[in-house]
């Protein structure tokens, strides 16, 4: 493995002008538009719909974190030059890379199930045939492009369909909502220790700072050869990708928050869920809303299925890389269509589409400060990093993110414990 070793220095950049900002935008922000998949959506929608704007102050807290976390998983990589689950299992060792690896596939996989009953719903409001039929055509759509055409250029494409989310930000506007309310909410903590109120604080945390953009994230890095020259534009790039994607997230919870919460209405379908764009789309918000489901899915479900395999494959050793091709590597491509087999087989047996999307996310955000905190502790070892070990702030931030969602896990498992599971 290529160590830190061969770099003695950070290396020379020079001063950054406008343009260089320009040109240095476009994997983050694909990256960030992955990380508001169907479940991120859904996840925004229901908080916003149970909680009203009380929760917007976790996610002004999570984006410094998300943007941490996010920086320091695509800097290991380039300094490396060696993807997480690798870097996971010869640190660390089969014991504790392998039930850390296997974690995040299990996320990555319900997730892509939940994903898929969604875009299966948001078809059956457009077209009126039972969301059942969707499932196996838009599963093997999807497995498809990513195991046998150029999924990276094909994403820089569907992005713009995961763009049609931008309308909840006039949405939000057109509804009114008290805009006092909204930013006291935003700047000043609420807390509830209701289960409804810390699940959905969890599951918040954990669509956010999600773990397999972790891994998603370093496999670009390694698969692109960046290495650790224009690691301060690729900064930037990541940057400007999570807080458009946690920008976007505040006005679902805006828009859900002022249509729904504040009439009682709860979220049980998909069209429950599209009623928060009717301020801006009118009878057209349903239209609007399926498009934009359908197109979150098609980018974020390849995103979680070749991050799981990058994943597997680190661990066992095997060839990886979306740019390599099937035959070229084998178990990496059967991973990715194992993971779609088994996210077809839960879509199909899943029930309520919401709380599928939801619980996925619930169980993101106990799986995620794991994951970080081993991110931490790699890019905190001298030996391993170099000069490129963390700085302080960039240890207070990733522990302190590590630290939340710590404390909320344990004060959802306390609550529910006693109360029972609900949404």
């Amino acid at each position: 493995m290529a160590g830190a070793q061969l770099y003695r220095g950070r290396a020379h950049e020079k001063r950054l002008g406008f343009s260089d900002v320009l040109r240095a935008i476009g994997p983050g922000v694909i990256t960030g538009g992955a990380d508001n998949d169907p479940a991120g959506i859904a996840t925004y929608s229901v908080v916003g719909a149970t909680a009203g704007y009380a929760q917007n102050w976790l996610l002004l807290l999570s984006t410094p974190m998300l943007v941490v976390v996010q920086q320091i998983s695509a800097k290991v990589a380039n300094v490396t030059k060696t993807d997480l689950a690798t870097l996971l299992r010869s640190t660390y060792g089969a014991r504790v890379a392998t039930p850390a690896v296997l974690l995040m596939v299990v996320a990555n996989v319900i997730t892509m199930g939940a994903d898929l009953l969604a875009m299966a719903a948001a078809l059956e409001l457009v077209t009126g045939i039972r969301f059942m039929f969707w499932i196996v055509p838009l599963a093997g759509v999807m497995a498809y492009v990513t195991i046998f055409t150029d999924y990276r250029v094909l994403s820089k494409y569907l992005l713009w369909l995961v763009a049609v989310f931008a309308t909840y930000i006039l949405a939000a506007f057109l509804a009114r909502p008290n805009w006092g309310d909204v930013l006291l909410s935003t700047l000043v903590p609420h807390v509830s220790f209701s289960p409804a109120y810390l699940l959905g604080s969890v599951a918040l945390l954990g669509t956010t700072i999600t773990p397999y953009l972790f891994f998603w994230q370093a496999a670009g890095e390694v698969e692109e050869k960046r290495g650790v020259q224009g690691m301060t534009q690729r900064n930037i790039d990541i940057t400007a990708g999570m807080i458009w994607s946690n920008v976007t997230a505040f006005f679902i919870i805006v828009s859900t928050g002022t249509v729904l919460y504040a009439h009682h209405a709860s979220i049980r379908t998909a069209a429950d869920a599209a009623r928060a764009l009717e301020p801006f789309a009118g009878r057209y918000a349903t239209d609007l809303f399926a498009v934009g489901i359908i197109g979150a899915g098609l980018l974020a479900i390849p995103v979680l299925a070749a991050s799981a395999a990058f994943g597997v494959a680190g661990l066992a050793g095997w060839r990886r890389g979306l740019g390599r091709h099937a035959q070229n590597a084998p178990q990496f491509y059967v991973v990715i269509g194992l993971s779609f087999l088994v996210a077809m087989e839960l879509a199909v047996s899943a029930i309520d589409p919401i709380k599928a999307l939801f619980y996925s996310q619930v169980l993101d955000g106990l799986i995620a400060p794991v994951l970080i905190v081993l991110m931490l502790l790699l890019t905190s070892n001298r030996k391993l990093m170099g000069s490129y070990v963390n700085s302080l702030p960039t240890k207070v931030i990733g522990w302190s993110a590590a630290g939340v969602m710590v404390l909320a896990d344990l004060a959802t498992a306390y609550q529910v414990g006693g109360h029972g599971l609900q949404v």
